[in-house]
């Protein structure tokens, strides 16, 4: 008896739950503008188009590999682009990015499963959002074409390195730091503390060479000698019409022209199915949340993190 009671309570217990989360589903829909606020899905079948975001700053994070949240983490990321690899399904990717750019190494090697994925014949369509800048822009030059809208903003093609010195702060609040080091350079770009020269000439060398792998990167990805690129790589950012003058994209459009573009380049039809990342209620709520609480632009975690020095491919307003 007590036995079927429990079962019975947790039958129950399931149902709650799903309602639950079936209100998020719905509430979530109709916040965004969907035609109808509830939908039945169902599996889709057959070849077609795999979408993969790249949401806010790119960098590695402890999250398990999976994509939730305001970030795209990288290796979930690169895990989504080895699903659709993987899935003979899949003929074409798009790569939605609204993207101010992020770390140099994640970068790379988001760029790097791009190009593999390219060897490999899968047809690759970058499609931008708001802002595809620096970091944004090395990943979508991978691709084999480049959608903008007009507003978008791109470019910003260049490497920073930024630290805050507190050093007239700390003095003025009668702070100072013992520093035991093995190196003279060991405590590069503490925030406590001017930079010196030959510092500063050390660092230079760094962004230089990461500067330089950005250029031959989308060279590559572009199939441009780097000389027509440079001119415009001087870490200045323009909207999607400039892009298009300059040819660092391949044409104007929205999301829907991106699939559109997909299709055709992969020979699909005009219905075949797209394939987006699944997010269930739960995770979709949590994102919600994330977007109200999170600040995108980490100025706190910049000032307060005493590991806050990156080297990056990031547009820094």
């Amino acid at each position: 008896m007590e036995k079927n009671r429990k079962i019975v309570l947790s039958i129950l217990l399931l149902i709650v739950l799903s309602s639950i989360l079936a209100i998020i589903d719905i509430g979530m829909n109709m916040e965004q503008g969907k035609e109808s606020s509830f939908q039945i899905s169902v599996p889709q079948i057959g070849v077609g188009v795999g979408i993969v975001r790249i949401n806010g700053p790119i960098r590695f994070i402890n999250n398990g590999g999976k994509i939730i949240g305001i970030t795209s983490g990288a290796e979930a990321i690169i895990n989504r682009l080895n699903d659709l690899g993987n899935d003979r399904r899949i003929k074409a990717i798009i790569v939605r990015i609204n993207s101010p750019g992020g770390t140099v190494a994640a970068t790379q090697e988001i760029f790097q499963k791009l190009i593999k994925l390219k060897k490999e014949n899968k047809i690759l369509i970058a499609s931008m959002g708001d802002i595809a800048a620096s970091g944004g822009y090395y990943i979508a030059s991978a691709c084999n074409h480049i959608m903008a809208n007009y507003g978008t903003i791109t470019g910003s093609i260049g490497v920073i390195a930024v630290s805050p010195n507190l050093k007239e702060l700390f003095k003025k609040i009668g702070i100072k730091m013992n520093v035991i080091k093995s190196g003279k350079y060991k405590d590069l770009m503490s925030s406590y503390r001017d930079i010196s020269d030959k510092e500063r000439e050390l660092l230079q060398m760094l962004i230089d060479s990461s500067y330089m792998q950005f250029l031959k990167d989308v060279s590559l990805g572009r199939n441009v000698p780097i000389s027509d690129i440079k001119p415009y790589a001087d870490g200045r950012i323009v909207d999607g019409r400039t892009a298009m003058k300059y040819k660092l994209i391949d044409s104007i459009g929205v999301f829907e022209d991106a699939i559109n573009k997909a299709r055709e380049m992969a020979n699909l039809s005009d219905d075949s199915p797209v394939y987006d990342d699944i997010i269930n209620p739960l995770e979709r709520f949590i994102m919600s949340m994330e977007t109200i609480f999170k600040s995108q632009t980490g100025i706190e975690e910049r000032l307060l993190n005493k590991n806050n020095f990156l080297i990056e491919y990031r547009f820094e307003p």
